[in-house]
Formats: structure tokens, sequence, C-alpha cells
């Protein structure tokens, strides 16, 4: 098996570093028996350094083995887990330096013995096969990590927008669709289609599709609102702007092939949401909605719509300035999907930034709770879509919600704003959006209408399967407690064998 020249030099240093530990050797005896320093011995035990054919055999013949098997993996069994483990794509392809940290300093934290360090590696990676985790889950979730240690805010962004907008080639023109698309034809040389991607018979859900070129050709499905367009606009000058070569082309994602890919994606969305939604009318506004006494959720969904933005926009944007302008230290984002034709609810996109417990990865034929903020509006949807004329669509404005919710299982106490719209691209199903933050100390003095007594108090759950609530406390079952039960079951084996235990224990 080939090996890159990084991993040749990580599995030498390890093996020569358990070489002397086994022989109870110290850095400065193996530099006086090698005639080597001790500086230079110690960056070859941390992969840093490669020697030469010299050195390697005056290590040889320190630790009394063959030069051989100093230098040769394949044929060893107890590296061969290691070396395989280092060339994986989870290792090829994992952004450890965004920790501060080598794919090979991993091994080095875990163990001193190479076969076990392996084998642990290994051991995970085979649980995320069997559970269909694949390398772009361990790559978002990275992400995820990484707006999380910047609380989710970006100043450099943030100011790339801002000064893009004040410069001469813009020109103080308003940000709007018909602007930015004129910015991309003339400066970037675009070429625009909307007329294809509608009517394509694979690819007529996705929002837009970016081929490259001496002319880059953007296409563009036209059942977009135009706030949607805009924000697709906003994305491409960002990738011009920020000098980005490596990123997405289609909206959706088809196969994730690297972070970097993933992180310059979340930079120019991010760029995107500055652009379209500056952050001083943001800031402004939320401040007078959070100083009322009293929830509004006509003022709320106002603000949204001074903003020209959709509700996940809108969403996404107060989740970056939440905590660098408000204090507010954490929070989580979800999409709901609801489809005309089902009863059952699906989350379409998570960002949990919170340790609040929420439902991405458990199994998706289980039911979620439907007492969350934004459920209520989906029903609502529901029943009015029930009522309407059908020649008119139901609701042609989004609707708003907040809550204050108390998670059953962990009692964590959230504070959580939802909106629910149809869907652009297919107008018989609903979504709703839910942005939650802990209901801490922090909240209480930012967001003054949290104690409003026409928001109701509302234990929620998980799922149903998980929630061993009876009829009194919930009237909105969808399924039977099953995983509830086997758990209780569990619980009942266990306490019966200790009674047992305990009794005839000699």
């Amino acid at each position: 098996m080939p090996f890159n020249e990084d991993n040749l030099k990580f599995i030498l240093g390890f093996k020569l570093k358990n070489l002397r530990l086994q022989r109870g050797y110290s850095l400065k005896d193996v530099a006086t028996r090698a005639n080597m320093s001790i500086s230079y011995l110690s960056e070859i035990e941390k992969g840093k350094k490669y020697p030469k054919a010299e050195k390697l055999l005056a290590l040889a013949n320190c630790y009394e083995v063959g030069y051989d098997e100093l230098v040769t993996v394949d044929g060893q069994d107890n590296l061969n887990p290691l070396a395989e483990s280092l060339e994986s794509g989870f290792f090829q392809e994992f952004p450890f330096q965004l920790f501060g940290l080598q794919a090979a300093d991993l091994f080095s934290l875990l163990t001193t013995s190479p076969d076990k360090a392996g084998a642990l590696i290994r051991t995970f990676l085979e649980i995320g096969q069997m559970y269909d985790v694949r390398v772009e889950h361990f790559l978002f979730a990275a992400l995820r990590a990484y707006q999380k240690m910047h609380n989710n805010y970006f100043e450099d962004l943030e100011l790339a927008a801002e000064s893009f907008l004040e410069s001469d080639i813009w020109g103080g023109k308003p940000v709007n669709e018909i602007n930015l698309r004129r910015y991309l034809e003339v400066n970037g040389r675009y070429i625009i289609d909307e007329t294809l991607l509608a009517d394509h018979p694979t690819l007529h859900s996705f929002r837009s599709v970016f081929i490259p070129g001496k002319r880059p050709r953007l296409f563009l499905n036209k059942r977009l609102l135009p706030s949607q367009k805009a924000f697709i606009f906003g994305k491409e000058i960002g990738t011009r702007l920020l000098g980005i070569e490596t990123r997405a082309t289609t909206s959706s994602w088809i196969k994730v092939e690297s972070f970097e890919q993933v992180l310059n994606n979340y930079r120019t969305s991010y760029f995107a949401g500055a652009l379209l939604i500056g952050r001083t009318k943001v800031v402004g506004g939320l401040s007078q909605l959070f100083n009322q006494k009293t929830w509004d959720p006509v003022g709320f969904l106002g603000l949204m719509k001074s903003l020209d933005s959709t509700p996940e926009m809108f969403f996404y944007r107060i989740g970056q300035l939440a905590h660098n302008y408000f204090g507010l230290s954490s929070h989580y984002f979800m999409r709901l999907a609801k489809r005309d034709s089902e009863d059952f609810i699906d989350v379409s996109k998570m960002l949990n930034l919170s340790t609040i417990p929420l439902p991405r990865g458990f199994s998706n034929s289980e039911n979620y709770c439907r007492k969350w903020a934004g459920m209520k509006l989906l029903a609502d949807r529901t029943w009015e879509r029930g009522i309407a004329f059908p020649d008119l669509p139901a609701r042609s404005g989004p609707t708003a919600q907040a809550q204050r919710s108390n998670f059953a299982n962990t009692g964590q106490e959230v504070f959580s704003f939802a909106v629910s719209r149809a869907m652009q691209l297919s107008p018989s199903d609903d979504s709703a959006v839910i942005l939650g933050f802990p209901m801490d100390d922090a909240l209480k003095s930012v967001i003054r209408f949290w104690d409003d007594p026409a928001l109701k108090d509302q234990l929620v759950g998980i799922t149903c399967e998980r929630c061993n609530w009876g009829p009194k406390e919930c009237s909105e079952r969808m399924a039977d407690p099953s995983l509830a039960n086997e758990m209780r079951d569990v619980e009942v084996y266990e306490r019966a064998l200790s009674e047992l235990q305990t009794r005839y224990q000699s």
C-alpha cells in the first residue's frame, strides 16, 4: 500500500518512540548513541522530520533492529491498522488544522502502542460505516465547531460586504436582485439563464447550478423569489471578492469533496447575508422589538419584510449577530418540512450551536414532538389548506410564533421564534424555521417580553417514540412510545437483577 510522505514520517516517528520507550532510553541516551542532537531526534519522533539513510542506519544500530524493519510498513501487523487508518478518507479530508492538530497527532494523544491506536480508530470508522456516517458528516460537524468557536460571527466577512457596498464599482446602488444580477453580467461576464432549470426533468428542484468558464454560466430557477435570487447572486459576488476557487457548483449538496469546499460555501453564504441584510438595520430593528414588553408577531414579520428577507435568511442573520450584539451565547436553528400528502414532518436542516438536545441523528422513521414552536404553525397551515378554495393559494404570507419551552428529558428552558410559509419551489408543501435560545439571565435582560403572559409555557419532548407521556400530558401523540418502553423494560430488568444479587450475594 503506498503512503504519502507526511504519513511515512509519522509512522517512522511513532515506531522510533515506541522502540525508545521499550528499551527504557531517554532522548539524551539515544542522542549520544546515534550521534544526533536531542532536538533533531524529537522532531523525528513527532513525525516532522525524515532522516537520511545514514541517520536511519545509526538509529537501527542503536535499537539493535534491522534497517528494513525500521523503514518498512507493509507486512508489520501491528502497524497496518495505524497506516490504513491514516490513509482513510476520514483522515485525508478532516480539517485537523482547524483545531491546532495534524491527523497524526490524534494517534499520539491516544496511546503509545501503534496496534492499539490503529484498532481504536478503525473501530470508530467501522461504527461510522454501520450507521452510515460518511466523511461529509464529519466535515459538517467540523464546520459547526468552527462556527461555535467564533460565536458564529465573522467580522472580516461583515467588513468585506460593507466595503463592497461602499466601493466606487458598486456606486451606492440599492442592493436588490436586478442590480446584483447586472453587476455579475457586466463585471463578471456571467451568462445567467432562468429558463432551463425549472423545467429540467432531473434538476428542477435545484435553486441554481454554476458552470465555470471564460464566461461563467449560472442557471437559476425562475420560480425563486427575488430575495432568493439576490442571495444566490450575493454568493457569486462573494466567491469572486473573497478569491475562492474551491466551491460548490449546485445550490443543494450532491457530493461533498473537501472541508475547504464546505467552509467556502459557508463563507460565501455569510457574505451574501451581510450584503443583503446589513447588520445595522438588523440590530436596530431587533433592539426595538426586544425592548417591548409584549410579543409582537406583526412587528416581527414586518421587520423581516422590511429587510426583504426570507424567514431562513432572517433567522440565520439573527443567529450570526446574536452573540456579538446582544450577548446571547448560543442558539439553534431548525427547518421543518411537511409534504402536502403526508402527516410526517421532517427536520430538513439543522444548526445546533447550543447544548440543547435536538433530534438530528435519530431515525427518519421517528415522529418529532408536535409541541415544538413551529409545529402549530404547520398544523394551522394544513387546516387552512383544507378549507381554502381550490383556485386560491393557502395563506400568501408567512406566520410567526414565539414560545417558552421546557425540554422534559433534561429540564432545559428555551425561548424560541418560529416562522412558517409555503415552500417556494413546491407551493403545495409547507416549511417552518425555528430559532431557539437558552432562557438564561442574558436572554431575560435582552428580550423583555420573555415573560409575556400571552405566551404559554410548553413542555416539549424529542420524538413520540422516545416519550412516555400519557394522554393527560400529551394529546398530540403521533406514535406509540416504543423506544421509551424498551428503555423502561431495561430498567425493570436491571432492577430485578440488582435485587436478586443483593438477596443471594454471599
